[in-house]
């Protein structure tokens, strides 16, 4: 069985989807289907990403999703509708697929994925890491009894997802907020933060601009290395924008896919 993996990206995030892909191919021995929600990319486009996905010896299912649905959903350019996709997505892919792996475009992977894959979820419909330098702050302005999870890289049981999650909790949700900087982040930790498996975030979604608050916690460079799987280069400016001086850029860099 293959590693499902979903992506829900537009155009402008195609080039960092590719050096995503290219990196999980680089280290994944089990094979891959890719998953693309999107709302509306050009045909042309999408034959080009399916036949350098194809290339790379992975399957591609594309699935478009209309942004009518998400109403008056908070939308800013850091945080476009298909940041929606990944929490409805049992009610958008096909019902005969019953878990997905959830990877944002600014992730790279330097490491296999089965060992995530094929985690115990204890009937849960997400797992998801969380980054111990965020969690004050956001549980201040948040109030939730557990961790604040960050969903950069998120496995969705999308049996248990299609029971919890549905589209009216949601809109429920955001018209009872007023703010919501985090946006889809925050609906899944104010909604369903008690509905999540904990995964390790040193290995699985390391948070690399505090690279250097995992030192100063005893972590080292070879630890990282060889025991991280999945770089998550959250926040502003990303690696692949030449105004990137974070830790880690050259190892973004060494995969980067430009075009």
């Amino acid at each position: 069985m293959p590693i499902e993996l979903l992506v829900t990206v537009n155009e402008t995030y195609i080039p960092p989807l590719k050096t995503l892909l290219k990196s999980i191919y680089q280290n994944e021995k089990q094979p891959v289907r890719v998953w693309l929600i999107h709302r509306d990319i050009a045909a042309k486009q999408l034959t080009a990403l399916s036949q350098w996905i194809t290339d790379l010896g992975m399957r591609f299912e594309v699935c478009q999703a209309t942004p009518a649905v998400f109403g008056d959903a908070p939308i800013t350019d850091q945080y476009p509708v298909e940041t929606y996709f990944r929490l409805l997505s049992g009610q958008i892919l096909p019902k005969t697929l019953h878990r997905v792996l959830y990877i944002d475009p600014d992730v790279l992977a330097q490491g296999p994925l089965d060992a995530l894959w094929q985690l115990d979820m204890n009937h849960q419909p997400f797992a998801a890491a969380a980054h111990q330098d965020r969690q004050q702050e956001n549980r201040q302005r948040m109030p939730i009894n557990h961790a604040y999870y960050n969903t950069g890289v998120l496995l969705i049981d999308l049996d248990q997802a299609r029971q919890v999650i549905n589209f009216k909790d949601v809109a429920a949700y955001i018209a009872t907020h007023d703010d919501l900087p985090l946006v889809d982040q925050d609906i899944l930790n104010g909604l369903y933060g008690e509905q999540v498996t904990p995964i390790d975030d040193k290995q699985w979604n390391f948070d690399v601009p505090s690279y250097d608050r995992y030192l100063e916690a005893g972590l080292t460079p070879d630890w990282i290395s060889a025991n991280t799987k999945l770089l998550h280069y959250q926040r502003q400016p990303k690696p692949w924008q030449t105004e990137y001086t974070g830790p880690l850029g050259n190892v973004y860099r060494y995969m980067q896919v430009n075009q």
